[in-house]
């Protein structure tokens, strides 16, 4: 199963006309089977547009929006697309101050089989916000650890791989990063930001980081297979 997570820099819709469709480009070139959106906007002032049903349409996928918060006159927040189908899915809201957060948490099932799929925005990067994304992570580890069924978390997370809302979310014990990635996500403080986690019924088979497209970061595409499974 290939998964992606990409943080689609949304707002940007508003003054690039072709941001949508660049957009697409790169997730049909790599065909994900599941791609988690962070930045996703409903109907705002960075168009018209639900840009989860947009980018659905380009890459012949099946949508999920879950909203985080409003924003200048619509919604905002993060998606799933897939080759799937999603057979249920919650928004489960995040603590913490500044811009209202959630986890879009999605069950799926795909190629005969199923699995829970959830996608984050961690709060902004910073010293200043620290201590919101400590609680939002405290909460991940707990929601993620709830399903029965084999689970993938992935997201922007806003730390780099040795801060310490990482060891905290890995400290649950059920979630492992899935891939050494030592490149950036986020080009301009070549930094990574973005991740995949997984828990240990999924095989890890690789993993690489998307090096062009129109957003400020870059899409992280991780390869996985069920145990089990040939």
């Amino acid at each position: 199963m290939k998964v992606m997570s990409y943080n689609i820099q949304g707002h940007a819709a508003a003054r690039r006309e072709d941001h949508l469709p660049k957009l697409a480009e790169i997730i049909a070139a790599v065909q994900p089977d599941i791609v988690g959106l962070q930045e996703v906007h409903c109907r705002t002032r960075a168009g018209p547009a639900h840009q989860g049903e947009v980018l659905a349409s380009l890459t012949g996928m099946q949508h999920w929006f879950g909203r985080s918060c409003a924003m200048d006159g619509g919604d905002y927040g993060n998606a799933v697309l897939t080759r799937g189908t999603v057979e249920s899915a919650y928004v489960h809201p995040l603590p913490g101050s500044g811009e209202p957060r959630s986890v879009l948490q999605a069950d799926v099932a795909l190629n005969g089989s199923r699995f829970t799929f959830f996608v984050t925005h961690l709060a902004a990067w910073g010293r200043l916000l620290r201590k919101a994304r400590m609680q939002q992570v405290a909460h991940l580890g707990d929601i993620t650890a709830r399903g029965a069924w084999p689970h993938v978390l992935v997201g922007d997370f806003n730390v780099p791989p040795a801060a310490e809302e990482i060891r905290t979310l890995l400290a649950h014990g059920h979630l492992r990063v899935c891939g050494d990635i030592k490149e950036a996500t986020f080009p301009m403080t070549r930094q990574r930001l973005d991740y995949v986690f997984c828990d240990p019924r999924w095989e890890f088979r690789g993993a690489e980081v998307i090096r062009r497209g129109p957003s400020d970061h870059w899409a992280l595409v991780v390869e996985l297979q069920l145990r089990g499974e040939a």
